[in-house]
């Protein structure tokens, strides 16, 4: 169901998309929502997939689909929604452990959304950019620079390597690419045909790194890094965009910014002073 309106006439070279659940709405998203409108290039279009819950904010840049709007990550939940490897547990010698890398379930929600997405405006968009919903832009994002950080030519993706799997708050598809199905079908269909349960970890960020890998190693696609090999944590705020944007990781999202001691270096932007 189509909750706002599309984009009548509008043209968008980039669109950015996120998704975010009820409680998510109110614990960040919304946030999410008015600093893009603030802070975003107004010829920047923002699509929100939303779980059960009636989004606030009106704006012509807004485009808003609810999660039945996604009828594979029904299937998939439907599937796997009682299956404990994929909501998070996985065995060990005295029973069960929880741990967020097998909790293919609640990362699902992005890897459809994604998905949908891309197939949605693949034909009228050159740059579809993720961006987790608990992120807050602290200013003004000249147009000039999300050009700059786009993948062209033959890189599919922009992402935040780091030293270990990406960090996938932050991913930039490059929609003219020949290859993207090809991803977009491996990257969704690692969940719906049930391959992500062989893996060592199941989450959307460990699975877009086996896709890459892949991809890389067969020749099919270059990606283009934004991170850094020496990073480990919180690479978003350590990479170029933390020049504009923050991403609240875990218990950041109470205080509503990351902390001083998650950056590497000195930043001059008033958000971290």
């Amino acid at each position: 169901m189509l909750l706002t309106n599309p984009w009548r006439r509008e043209q968008f070279k980039h669109v950015v998309v996120t998704t975010f659940h009820e409680k998510g709405y109110r614990d960040y998203g919304k946030t999410c929502i008015e600093t893009f409108l603030k802070h975003w290039p107004k010829d920047i279009a923002l699509v929100v997939y939303a779980e059960d819950v009636e989004i606030e904010e009106r704006d012509r840049r807004l485009i808003v689909f609810d999660h039945a709007d996604l009828p594979k990550l029904r299937e998939f939940r439907q599937a796997y929604g009682e299956n404990l490897q994929a909501n998070g547990f996985r065995p060990v010698r005295n029973g069960l452990t929880r741990d967020f890398r097998w909790d293919a379930v609640r990362f699902s929600n992005k890897v459809f959304a994604v998905a949908d997405a891309i197939r949605r405006y693949r034909s009228v968009v050159d740059q579809l950019i993720w961006l987790d919903a608990d992120t807050v832009t602290h200013r003004d994002i000249p147009r000039s620079f999300i050009d700059d950080i786009a993948p062209r030519g033959n890189q599919l993706a922009a992402y935040l390597n780091r030293r270990i799997y990406p960090e996938c708050g932050w991913v930039g598809y490059n929609l003219r690419h020949p290859a993207i199905m090809t991803f977009v079908d491996r990257f969704e269909g690692a969940y719906s045909s049930g391959y992500f349960l062989t893996l060592k970890e199941s989450h959307d960020s460990f699975v877009f790194w086996k896709v890459l890998q892949q991809m890389e190693r067969d020749k099919e696609a270059k990606f283009k890094r934004l991170g850094s090999s020496l990073t480990k944590t919180h690479v978003f705020i350590n990479s170029v965009l933390g020049g504009y944007l923050d991403h609240l990781k875990g218990d950041r999202k109470a205080a509503g910014k990351s902390r001083k001691s998650d950056l590497k270096w000195f930043r001059r932007e008033a958000w971290w002073q």
